[in-house]
């Protein structure tokens, strides 16, 4: 039986990675052979439903993958301006998407239609299938996929923002949730067209931001708040242990995660905000190996994130490393919470964060006006507007061309002659073709000016004709040098000048004395001064700061991971 689909969704403009499932419904919704029934059948049990029974909730943790032999299975858009049916599934079709192997909170809800008999298979069961069923795990994965991604285009889910553009926690609520592919709606509290929705919602009188996911109304919510309310935040005991903790899940620690857990073992990484590091917003990467025709961050590593949870890795998002002591058997990571988790070996890759130049203004723009990564988010808050870069890097140039397909007019700042020393060559003569870039050499911006409504003009200064002026910029864009997130880290790790991480051959005999280094061998490729921790990519002193070194870094150190375990289980 095929599955019916039925929406009245308006459409809205979605993230350019989400887009394209308008002509896949084969793939969203496969149909499964009768040999392939049977495989799943040997990793769930089957069981009889009632009329109307409700499968799964809305923001239920671990709900199960339902494959129907008889009756049918309705897939319920459900939230606070009412309940839509989105998909009916017959027999050989099933119910499921990316939460539906990782355990967390889910989005729609599953609801009997008629008698139904179905095979379900619990998320831990999930993972094992497309783990080991290669060709049937490969259909289902990519169904997953694919629903995930109509659902952030339809937006089927019942999370909604309320709150200004402007407001610059209203904007980072916002990134975070896009950051994190959860399908969500943004009301403005004063747009006309949003009058009906605000009334339905009913909001008058909330402190503003509002989230609303379900049942619940957080107010002027953390991200954390916001991810413990989408049960995005993983369960992690106090004192729970791993083999291996991940921190951060950038290119290099989605890598780390995904190698170590397809490897058997148990796995952990601590995410603060949303995976992908700086990585995940960028709006195009074009030059990364076998991708020629270039991948946005956030879909390049949004598929890490899917296959470290296929492989059974636990990523915690909102979940901060606020501590870490070197041990002796096992080291110790505080979390912002107050819970401490123990791990035989660790892996550090929080990366670095682009600094803020000394700026007037700076602080009264920054979250609403002012950014540091150019994803999908910010590209519509600039539709028609003039802006600003300050970067000459990659980073610089790839967001200037995406911006430029939606701003009136872009401006690169730059300190030096040319752009010619810091970015590659394809993309100089990409902007040199961009009628609506212009690259301003030896310029500098010394402060941003603007009124209630937003940043207006930026103060520019000549370095060489110490001539200063305005430009017209209702947003700036910030990629200049990063420093190292190593905060958390204890004096018993060994940094350079800058706070990037020592490893390897870098750390000399003076240095190893100086931390006590316990063991008679050198400190292997990446392990820091502290054994059995190593720190891969950015945060990595003497790094190549690119996605493809990062992930090449976060791959290696598994296997001598590994080895560190070995040694430690032979004394």
């Amino acid at each position: 039986m095929s599955d019916t689909t039925a929406s009245t969704t308006a459409n809205k403009e979605a993230p350019p990675w989400a887009a394209g499932t308008e002509n896949r419904d084969h793939e969203l919704n496969p149909e499964l052979s009768e040999a392939e029934i049977d495989v799943v059948r040997g990793y769930g049990e089957e069981k009889s439903f009632d009329d109307g029974a409700i499968l799964w909730s809305v923001g239920q943790r671990d709900a199960c993958y339902y494959l129907v032999l008889e009756g049918e299975l309705e897939i319920v858009r459900q939230d606070a301006l009412g309940e839509e049916v989105i998909v009916t599934h017959g027999r050989g079709h099933y119910g499921g998407e990316i939460v539906t192997m990782s355990g967390r909170g889910a989005l729609v809800a599953g609801r009997a239609k008629g008698a139904l008999r179905a095979i379900v298979v619990k998320p831990g069961q999930v993972r094992d299938l497309l783990a080991l069923e290669a060709e049937l795990g490969e259909k289902i994965l990519l169904s997953f996929i694919l629903r995930r991604m109509r659902m952030i285009t339809q937006h089927f889910g019942d999370v909604y923002l309320v709150g200004s553009a402007n407001e610059p926690k209203t904007a980072k609520l916002r990134e975070f949730l896009s950051r994190n592919g959860v399908p969500h709606d943004v009301i403005d509290p004063h747009s006309e067209d949003h009058r009906s929705a605000r009334e339905k919602l009913e909001i008058d009188g909330a402190t503003l931001p509002l989230v609303i996911c379900g049942p619940q109304r957080l107010q002027a919510p953390t991200t954390k708040e916001v991810a413990d309310c989408l049960g995005m935040s993983a369960e992690l005991e106090d004192g729970a242990e791993f083999e291996l903790a991940v921190v951060g899940a950038g290119p290099a620690g989605l890598a780390a995660a995904v190698y170590a857990a397809s490897e058997g073992l148990s796995v952990v990484a601590l995410e603060k905000c949303a995976v992908g590091g700086q990585a995940g917003s960028s709006s195009r990467i074009e030059n990364y190996l076998g991708f020629p025709t270039g991948i946005s961050g956030q879909a390049l590593t949004g598929r890490g994130f899917l296959q470290a949870q296929k492989f059974g890795a636990e990523v915690a998002i909102a979940r901060e490393a606020a501590s870490f002591e070197c041990g002796d058997a096992w080291h110790t990571i505080g979390l912002e919470n107050g819970q401490r988790i123990r791990a035989r070996a660790v892996v550090i890759a929080t990366g670095a964060i682009y600094r803020q130049p000394n700026m007037e203004g700076l602080d009264r723009f920054e979250g609403s006006n002012v950014h540091y990564g150019a994803s999908h988010i910010q590209a519509m808050l600039c539709r028609n507007k003039d802006v600003a870069i300050i970067g000459g890097g990659n980073s610089a140039g790839q967001a200037a061309i995406y911006l430029a397909n939606r701003a009136k007019r872009v401006s690169i700042l730059i300190r030096g002659e040319s752009l010619a020393h810091s970015m590659s060559d394809y993309l100089i003569r990409r902007i040199d073709r961009t009628q609506n870039i212009d690259v301003l050499n030896h310029t500098e911006a010394r402060s941003l000016h603007g009124g209630d409504c937003g940043m207006e003009h930026i103060s520019i200064w000549n370095n060489q004709t110490d001539k200063t002026r305005n430009l017209d910029a209702e947003h700036l864009f910030i990629f200049i040098g990063a420093r190292p997130a190593s905060d958390f880290l204890s004096s018993q790790i060994a940094l350079d000048e800058k706070g990037f991480i020592k490893t390897g051959a870098d750390l000399c005999e003076n240095t190893l004395a100086k931390f006590d280094w316990p063991l008679d061998r050198k400190p292997y490729l990446g392990e820091t001064s502290c054994p059995r921790v190593f720190a891969v990519g950015d945060i990595r002193s003497g790094s190549v700061k690119r996605v493809a070194s990062a992930v090449g870094e976060g791959s290696v150190c598994v296997q001598l991971v590994h080895k560190t375990l070995e040694e430690i289980d032979a004394l």
